[in-house]
């Protein structure tokens, strides 16, 4: 049976199953038989440091505008007081947006924590996400007492979101290191069919992020019966086409789709990383 969904070899013997207990910090998709397809939110510890490391980062850029400020003031305290109020903006707002924007959902506190920004299907952010989550992050972050509203939000939503999160449709990314270099090599079967057409797929838009759930939804499929199967492939199919630029074509059902691209991409992966023969050291 394993083989009718595209499995190579037999799922991770530490795979933990439809029922099993994760970490409190694992969120992801949840499909309508309550199967979770992980994905690693950031708790309130790592995101507060990186938040810190961020007000430094800020304050330190105040502060050497001031300074040079005050000499403009000799010259015009008008001129300074409106170049006081831009610095301000430009520290509070147009820092963590563009931040997130140009480097892929960081900024230089997440880059230190090991954190990453992507919307709730695992896709990179666009700018109206981390605008809305700039704007927003005034009221998490600063209506007094500072802090509380976000760290608040954080504990007690379900994907350890705040309200800037909430309402962007994003999630902050506790990026893995060892645990993916522990996972069991698998070897995804491409559909009868699709072998050439596999070959000259071009997923190099896929994230990271992407690319674990849909692994996650190839190894859990066996599990899930077709209604569920489809209804979960179709979101991801959704998510696919609208950040990867892989629509599935006209007619395809949406889990052949799936498979055939976490075949290509892991095959795209397998070609970039030589790592060896299939099903050792592929993931």
């Amino acid at each position: 049976m394993t083989a009718r969904y595209g499995i190579g070899v037999a799922p991770p013997s530490d795979d933990p199953g439809p029922v099993a207990r994760l970490p409190s910090s694992a969120r992801g998709v949840v499909t309508p038989e309550a199967v979770l397809l992980e994905l690693d939110t950031a708790g309130v510890g790592t995101r507060a440091a990186a938040a810190l490391i961020d007000l430094l980062v800020q304050v330190t850029g105040l502060l050497v505008v001031t300074a040079l400020l005050l000499v403009v003031a000799l010259a015009s305290r008008t001129v300074a007081a409106a170049l006081a109020v831009v610095a301000v903006f430009a520290a509070l707002l147009v820092y963590p947006c563009v931040c997130e924007w140009r480097w892929r959902g960081r900024t230089v506190g997440k880059m230190a924590m090991g954190l990453r920004v992507v919307t709730v299907d695992g896709a990179p952010v666009r700018f109206s996400h981390c605008a809305i989550r700039a704007m927003l992050g005034l009221i998490d972050f600063w209506l007094p007492p500072g802090g509380a509203l976000a760290m608040l939000l954080v504990l007690g939503t379900g994907r350890n979101q705040r309200f800037g999160d909430l309402v962007a449709g994003t999630l902050v990314l506790a990026e893995r290191r060892t645990t993916e270099t522990t996972t069991q090599a698998v070897w995804f079967t491409v559909p009868t069919g699709w072998d050439e057409y596999v070959l000259r797929l071009d997923t190099g838009r896929i994230t990271d992020e992407q690319y674990r759930l849909l692994r996650a939804y190839v190894l859990r499929t066996p599990s899930l019966v077709y209604g569920a199967r489809q209804a979960l492939a179709g979101s991801l199919c959704e998510g696919l086409g609208r950040h990867a630029g892989l629509p599935a074509p006209y007619g395809v059902p949406p889990d052949v789709w799936v498979l055939v691209v976490a075949a290509a991409h892991q095959r795209r992966m397998h070609l970039l990383t030589n790592a060896g023969a299939p099903g050792g050291g592929v993931r």
